[in-house]
């Protein structure tokens, strides 16, 4: 972007977790397939357990019961693979545990940006499809207390695009309407033309991780800016552009 766009009049901010706030694959190694290694661990075929687990997302994204353990135990059971019990801890940290890094290790000038947002009076939302595992490290991120809402997919039984999910922060942050909120993501699960069908006032498509972590292709990234009103490099940039209070 060559010159700040400003947007309003507007007074909450909702934003997409994984891809957009943190990114996990800034943390795992090249290459790193969770279900390859918990294949490895638990002796289960991995074609078949990363088809399985492929197959199990949206479930694991609606519902906190079963844990994504219990539902990954299930599927290397079913698959043949009876490991010992010694195996099932290193398997739940597998689950999770680049996700776990990214939330605990935001970097530092997203921290200032959201700080900055608050104090300047918007009321920021969190909104990410993920299953229990995933999200288990939020409330000890330095992220979370700036949030006015946190809302998780597997929580409430609604995940993006459903405009359900979307509608979950309304009463969380006060009442403020989705048409008075922008919303800012990476753009997977169509959560952008979802919350433009949502209502919201503005859309804004946070590019630059999926810009270097491999996640989206050249044309995937221009299509995706192309859903939003708005894009944007980082969360810095985006409070650059809301540079004055809510209106």
């Amino acid at each position: 972007m060559s010159e700040p766009t400003r947007l309003g009049p507007l007074r909450a901010i909702a934003f997409d977790l994984f891809h957009t706030l943190v990114d996990p694959t800034e943390f795992s190694p090249g290459g790193f397939r969770r279900t390859r290694a918990i294949a490895e661990l638990t002796g289960a075929p991995f074609p078949e357990l990363d088809s399985a687990w492929r197959a199990g997302e949206a479930a694991r994204q609606l519902s906190v019961a079963p844990t994504a353990l219990e539902r990954m135990q299930a599927a290397c059971r079913k698959l043949g693979a009876a490991p010992p019990a010694h195996v099932w801890p290193q398997v739940d940290h597998l689950l999770g545990a680049y996700q776990d890094e990214a939330i605990l290790k935001p970097h530092a000038a997203t921290v200032t940006a959201l700080r900055v947002l608050a104090a300047r009076g918007w009321r920021l939302g969190l909104l990410s499809n993920c299953d229990e595992r995933e999200r288990r490290s939020w409330g000890q991120s330095e992220l979370s207390p700036l949030f006015d809402a946190a809302v998780f997919s597997c929580d409430i039984g609604f995940a993006k695009p459903s405009p359900e999910a979307y509608a979950d922060l309304v009463p969380r942050w006060g009442g403020i309407p989705l048409r008075e909120a922008v919303f800012v993501g990476d753009g997977m699960h169509d959560e952008l033309p979802g919350a433009r069908r949502a209502g919201f006032a503005k859309v804004v498509f946070q590019a630059g991780f999926v810009r270097v972590n491999g996640l989206r292709t050249a044309a995937e990234i221009e299509a995706l800016g192309a859903e939003a009103d708005v894009t944007v490099g980082s969360v810095e940039e985006l409070e650059q552009i809301l540079s004055a209070p809510p209106d």
